[in-house]
């Protein structure tokens, strides 16, 4: 007599080891979910008491890949922020940050991290306003520089003056510096203005640096500046020491950075 006792208990298994891996990856793919819902609010949680930012402050979170891992591991390769109408003292602009081996344990430090600030014409406006002397009733963006148009009183009449000035990241510090010149319909040099006007060309030929630490935390630092179509786009490294050093959490100061 045949007997099928042991093919059964042999189906049996394989069953059991069936339900056991369907299990698991349940739970593991229930874990990724709860990972990527908690991780983007605790990095959001983190930033707005770190920085100060407004509590209803919106921030975007990406982290490419699985989640779970990388937590285990204690280390997120890769992870990008983003963030619209951030605003710091008045100041405000659109902020995309990208961190390189974000630590995910306290004591950790980061291979590297860079923010990019984007500040539109109104808004590089509200910081020019507070540099002393700026004529900012003249300003406006004329990509890739930034121009100055305003008029001259010359022996009663009055001519267009046209400057054109680019935008540097010189020490840390935003650096406009005048390029070109158009003196009514005349493209003239900036010592031929000079010769020319003497002490009527005023502050329109002069470098303006134009510092931002004021308005950015200290591990801030500015190392690259452009003006393009969706504004002036200013780049910064950033310093490990923000994830714990509340000084270098708070904002900077014009004076240390001259």
């Amino acid at each position: 007599m045949t007997t099928v006792t042991a093919p059964r208990r042999h189906r049996r298994g394989w069953v059991v080891v069936i339900v056991v891996v369907a299990v698991v990856a349940a739970l593991v793919v229930a874990a990724e979910f709860a990972a990527r819902a908690i991780v983007p609010q605790v990095i959001r949680s983190q930033l707005v008491s770190n920085l100060g930012l407004p509590e209803d402050q919106a921030i975007d979170v990406d982290i490419p890949g699985l989640l779970l891992p990388q937590l285990v591991v204690g280390n997120i390769p890769s992870m990008s922020l983003s963030a619209d109408d951030v605003e710091v003292d008045g100041i405000s602009g659109d902020v995309e940050v990208t961190i390189a081996d974000a630590p995910v344990r306290q004591g950790g430090d980061w291979s590297s991290a860079r923010a990019v600030v984007v500040m539109d014409e109104e808004q590089v406006r509200a910081i020019l306003s507070r540099v002393d002397g700026f004529p900012v009733d003249a300003f406006r963006l004329a990509p890739p520089d930034v121009a100055l148009d305003t008029e001259l009183n010359v022996f009663g009449a009055a001519v267009p003056l046209g400057v054109r000035l680019s935008a540097v990241a010189e020490d840390g510090e935003l650096v406009l510096s005048p390029t070109t010149f158009r003196l009514g319909e005349v493209d003239v040099s900036a010592e031929a203005l000079r010769q020319q006007l003497g002490p009527l060309v005023g502050s329109f030929a002069q470098n303006w640096p134009v510092c931002l630490a004021d308005y950015l935390p200290r591990a801030l630092t500015l190392t690259d500046v452009t003006v393009a179509e969706r504004g002036v786009v200013a780049s910064f490294d950033i310093d490990s020491a923000i994830l714990r050093d509340t000084t270098a959490q708070r904002p900077g100061s014009c004076a240390d950075a001259s």
